[in-house]
Order: C-alpha cells, then sequence, then structure tokens
C-alpha cells in the first residue's frame, strides 16, 4: 500500500511540473494600446482658446464650378436684311437725307439693339466714310460726263461707289454681326461636388442646373 501511494505522488508532482513549464513557456499576451493623448487646445491671434476647441475644424468647401464656355452667335441676316432695305431706299434718292438714313443708321441700330455697342459704333463710322466716299465718287461722275458730249457712262465712280457700299455690308455682316454669349447647354449639366461636415467626413452631392 505504501509503494502504490508513493508512485501516486510522483505522478501527481510530475504532472505539476509538466503543468509549470508549460505556463512558463507561453507566450504573453500583447501589451495595451497606448493612451489617447489630449492634444492642445488651438489658439486664436489673440492668444486665446478659440470657440472650435477640441473639435475637428470644417475643412473648406471646393472651389466653384468653372465659367460656361462662350458660344459665338451670329445675326448677319438682320443686317443683311437691313441693308437690303435700306439700299432700296438709298437707290430712288442719292441726294436726300431721308432715304440716304437708313443706310446709316438702321445696321448700327441693330449691333446695338443686339448689345454691341462697340460694333455699332464701328459701323456708323464706316458708313458715315462711305457716304463721304459716295459723295466724291458723284462729284468725279459729274467731271467724266461734263466734258462728254454723248451719253455719259461714268464706269470708273460707278465701280468706286459699288466697291464702297459691298464692301461695308460685307464687313458688317461677317466681322461685326456677332457676339459672345454662355453656351445654354453648360447650366442642364449635372454638377458633382464635395463638401466637408462638421465631423469632417466627405460628402459628395449631384446637382443640375435649370
Amino acid at each position: 500500500m505504501g509503494g502504490r501511494f508513493a508512485s501516486a505522488d510522483r505522478r501527481r508532482a510530475a504532472a505539476a511540473c509538466i503543468v509549470l513549464a508549460a505556463a512558463c513557456s507561453a507566450t504573453s499576451p500583447p501589451p495595451l494600446p497606448p493612451r489617447r493623448t489630449d492634444f492642445p487646445a488651438a489658439k486664436g491671434s489673440d492668444g486665446a482658446p478659440s470657440p472650435a476647441a477640441g473639435t475637428i475644424a470644417r475643412a473648406p468647401d471646393l472651389p466653384a464650378a468653372a465659367e460656361p464656355p462662350p458660344r459665338q452667335e451670329r445675326y448677319l441676316g438682320w443686317t443683311l436684311a437691313a441693308d437690303t432695305v435700306s439700299l432700296f431706299y438709298l437707290f430712288q434718292s442719292p441726294l436726300d437725307a431721308r432715304h440716304a438714313a437708313p443706310m446709316l443708321l438702321l445696321t448700327p441700330a441693330i449691333h446695338a439693339v443686339h448689345g454691341e455697342l462697340g460694333s455699332a459704333g464701328i459701323s456708323l463710322a464706316m458708313r458715315a466714310a462711305m457716304f463721304g466716299g459716295l459723295y466724291l465718287a458723284g462729284r468725279l461722275a459729274d467731271e467724266e460726263c461734263r466734258s462728254s458730249d454723248d451719253i455719259c457712262f461714268p464706269l470708273g465712280s460707278l465701280l468706286l461707289a459699288a466697291s464702297l457700299l459691298s464692301s461695308v455690308v460685307t464687313v458688317d455682316a461677317i466681322v461685326l454681326a456677332r457676339r459672345e454669349r454662355p453656351a445654354e447647354e453648360w447650366y442642364r449639366l449635372p454638377v458633382l461636388s464635395a463638401s466637408f461636415d462638421t465631423g469632417g467626413r466627405k460628402l459628395l452631392t449631384l446637382t443640375a442646373r435649370f
């Protein structure tokens, strides 16, 4: 009996040694994360803490969208129609101021109505110079026909007058009769923008222009 109890005690001691050795060889658990550090409160320019101390400052919004692209808009049909009517009145009586006034003022008025005051001033100056050239062409025609006893056809004066009229009408219709306006399709495009909320999170928004 004594030998049996002695063997049992040896087995218990051996088991205790194995458990103790296993406990000593086991790895230690990972260390706890470091304690959160409190950053100092932000201060203003006068040294006093700002009202938003301890909170995340709101980030500035993204810049606004770019300007709409310009588009060339032409209104040469209006100037050509005005010059056609003006020529009809001008050929009836070139020396009558009432018949010459539409050719001088009608097309510049169309430029002014479309908001192009610079083009209206240029057109008015060109037409005033054109009437000076037409007066000179008329004087040359009188001199050519004065020395002729037969039927007079002052070809040079007529060509000068025609070139003056066609030049003014062409410059008004092709060069001056246009303006830049924002593209209307720009305001119908969807806009993707981004901003930040009070918690500092980034928000994407999709809006549309109407």
